[in-house]
């Protein structure tokens, strides 16, 4: 057997080691139900003592003196530029919209090296482990490539190398990025307060994730990731303006807590969690689901966890995949329903904002632009941390 359902959830556990037209299937089958998957660790792509030594460091680095950690603070050059460098508590809102404040947790984003380029500048105690740091990006990215070929197959892409080509490092720079996260223990203001402590709390606001792929890792007692049920008629918007899980599309749908480590105990290593983005659903006309997530705890406790968001190449257009069963989908009522909503979002939609960006004809009827991947980015990283132009 090469999937294991998961029964709280039902997000299976998919053994790739060995990819075939099956696999293929079971991937995809779960790519376009749940938008999220497990994969079977086989302890050579990603070795488990790689993943605790990264844990390690992580814990070290968000516990070093907070003026340390400021000094490369997040989009500064001494970070490296745009989405690199630490996050510090509510320095970022991921559901702008249905959040008063920023989400309480800490992060440092890595970006991946450009083509014979060198890792940015990190800190102490980040400085000394680069040979870790680099083995793990590259470890990580050839997972997803690997999904990413699955994928292709069984939506039987023309072009075998679609999906790869686009996220092929060696030929250009991508908004990939490597992310360590904190999510420290939080206090109440006071003894009487009304947020007590071992309340839940929302430490991560209700988002999708803005790239092709992600792949999360969890430490074994510290829960807290819920995904938003799926909806038989509709998927999330790629590059909307928000996130909200108060939209009219989730008020009937309900949270579902995503278990740490619910794999049978005949395996060896925790299998990897893996969730398809915006820009894998958006480039299957929704056939592929990008579905909102969140995390959630109580203050009394802590969280770490450690992602790589798999972006392709800033340049790669965002358009509908070759093939007839995209194409197929497309047409259906749901396909077009999707992506109608992700050409409607004017302002932050994926294949335009507003007139300026309007391809004109000779009798003056406009053409959404077709946006690339590092415009797309561009944007949702624009209202997440509320950058100006």
């Amino acid at each position: 057997m090469s999937q294991t359902e998961l029964e709280d959830v039902g997000i299976p556990v998919i053994d790739i080691s060995n990819p075939s037209a099956d696999v293929a299937q079971q991937v995809l089958h779960a790519a376009s139900t749940h938008g999220f998957l497990f994969i079977k660790n086989d302890g050579v792509t990603i070795p488990p003592q790689d993943i605790d030594d990264m844990f390690d460091l992580s814990q070290q680095f968000f516990q070093s003196p907070k003026e340390q950690k400021s000094e490369y603070a997040i989009h500064s050059d001494k970070a490296g530029g745009k989405n690199r460098g630490w996050v510090t508590m509510q320095g970022e809102a991921l559901d702008p919209d249905g959040q008063k404040q920023g989400d309480p947790k800490e992060a440092f984003n890595i970006a991946p090296p450009p083509p014979n380029g060198s890792l940015q500048p990190l800190p102490t105690p980040l400085s000394s482990q680069t040979p870790l740091i680099s083995r793990f990006q590259t470890s990580c990215h050839t997972l997803c490539t690997r999904i990413l070929t699955l994928l292709g197959t069984a939506l039987a892409i023309p072009d075998p190398t679609y999906f790869t080509t686009r996220h092929d490092q060696s030929l250009g720079t991508s908004g990939s990025i490597f992310r360590l996260l904190y999510y420290p223990k939080t206090h109440s203001p006071s003894p009487s307060s009304t947020s007590p402590q071992n309340e839940t709390q929302i430490r991560a606001g209700a988002h999708s994730d803005y790239g092709s792929l992600t792949l999360l890792f969890r430490l074994p007692g510290q829960p807290g990731l819920e995904l938003l049920s799926p909806a038989p008629s509709t998927s999330h918007s790629p590059s909307s303006s928000s996130s909200s899980s108060s939209s009219p599309t989730t008020s009937s749908r309900s949270w579902t807590p995503v278990p740490v480590n619910s794999s049978p105990s005949t395996l060896a290593h925790p299998p990897i969690l893996v969730n398809i983005g915006d820009i894998l659903s958006f480039w299957t006309c929704g056939l592929l689901k990008s579905t909102l997530h969140r995390v959630t705890f109580s203050g009394g406790s802590e969280r770490y966890s450690i992602a790589y968001f798999c972006h392709p190449l800033d340049d790669a257009r965002l358009e509908a995949v070759p093939g007839r069963r995209v194409a197929a989908y497309g047409e259906t009522g749901l396909g077009r329903e999707e992506m109608g909503r992700q050409r409607g979002n004017v302002g932050l939609g994926i294949n335009g904002e507003g007139e300026g960006d309007r391809k004109r004809d000779g009798e003056g009827d406009g053409e959404a632009k077709v946006l690339t991947a590092g415009e797309h980015l561009g944007r949702r990283l624009k209202v997440t941390y509320g950058l100006d132009d």
